[in-house]
């Protein structure tokens, strides 16, 4: 190529455009004098080509390793979809990227966006992606910000039946179940229940939960009708009323708990600390559910617990063995109220704060 072909900006500006586009890869490959030539274009040019002198040789091996695999291995990383197919298609119509340079001859890419793919990659940083939005309809009310969910170091799962409450706490940083408690609610016989009497036993209740960050329980129906065929039972529309007052006094109470003091008077939102999860997750994540009806998780739970003791699964929770022994030596029901309990915090900690794959993807499967 002629010195006074590049003498012009305009002229160096189109081989630059040449080059970017792959014509003179060729013409580059061979001569020193070439190679020389090619840096003289434009200052744009040696932009492009600056970009491998910022890293060492070791990185430069690191990020070429990851920008040469597959399209679903980097699109891990800080780049779009669109740029990852074209990094695969570049790949593979011309071999692959053997210098950091290369990159931009690939259309989409610039120094900025670059210079983000190259760090996530040398930091060893994958983007989480948030699988749980695949699910269909909402899992949680209200919806867990991202900003409260990395803050997040504790979360206690709190299982409400008009005779019962369990609670399960786990630590986020080991991912441990630290408490696992069954809670019966013992009733006056022959007493009529008034709102106060509700008032207090959520009172004694809520005063025994260990504090978290995060609480979760379970999405209540939005009727007090019986299900089957008699939805008008009195006896079951006033047990239903009795566990929704309680469930709506434990809920304020946790809340009013946090409360720091100095809440305005123009504050029309409480911030919540509650979170409802959809009650189907747990039954359909874990099996526990056929067809329409709920089965008992003892055997469940029992699995589950014998999984842990064994290490047979990763990403698994912890659960120490004074907690195991605690449900074995429980009855039937109490054990099935734990084991809807530990399933549900187990289901929240796995689908909502640490985005687990698999159990999201089993969970998809399970819903087709």
């Amino acid at each position: 190529m002629a010195a006074d072909k590049i003498a012009t900006p305009l002229v160096a500006i189109t081989e630059t455009k040449k080059y970017r586009a792959g014509e003179y890869r060729g013409v580059f490959a061979n001569t020193s004098t070439n190679y020389n030539a090619r840096w003289t274009l434009s200052a744009e040019f040696k932009r492009f080509y600056s970009v491998k002198q910022n890293y060492s040789e070791i990185e430069q091996e690191k990020i070429l390793e990851v920008l040469n695999e597959d399209q679903s291995s980097l699109a891990r990383y800080d780049i779009t979809k669109a740029r990852a197919k074209n990094v695969a298609e570049w790949v593979k119509q011309n071999g692959q990227i053997k210098t950091l340079a290369d990159i931009e001859c690939i259309e989409g890419f610039t120094e900025r966006n670059t210079k983000k793919l190259f760090k996530s990659i040398l930091e060893d940083k994958p983007k989480t992606q948030n699988l749980s939005k695949k699910i269909r309809g909402q899992i949680l009310q209200p919806n867990l910000s991202e900003s409260v969910r990395q803050c997040c170091q504790s979360v206690l799962a709190v299982y409400i039946t008009a005779s019962s409450v369990c609670w399960a706490f786990i630590n986020r940083s080991n991912y441990e179940l630290q408490q696992w408690v069954y809670h019966g609610i013992d009733y006056p016989e022959g007493k009529k229940m008034q709102i106060t009497d509700i008032l207090d036993i959520a009172w004694k209740i809520t005063s025994i939960l260990p504090q978290a960050d995060i609480y979760v329980t379970k999405a209540e129906a939005t009727t007090l009708r019986a299900s089957g065929n008699d939805p008008g039972n009195a006896k079951v529309l006033a047990v239903n009323l009795q566990k929704a007052q309680l469930v709506a006094m434990i809920v304020a109470l946790i809340n009013a708990r946090h409360l720091d003091g100095n809440v305005s008077e123009d504050e029309a939102e409480i911030k919540q600390k509650v979170y409802f999860l959809r009650p189907t997750l747990p039954f359909r994540l874990y099996g526990t559910l056929v067809g329409n009806e709920r089965v008992s998780t003892e055997q469940t739970v029992e699995n589950l617990l014998q999984e842990v003791s064994r290490n047979e699964a990763k990403n698994q929770v912890k659960v120490p063995e004074h907690l195991c022994t605690m449900f074995q030596q429980q009855k039937d029901l109490q054990k099935d109220m734990l084991g809807h309990c530990l399933l549900m915090a187990l289901t929240f900690m796995d689908i909502c704060v640490y985005r687990n794959s698999d159990s999201i993807n089993k969970l998809l499967k399970r819903s087709e």
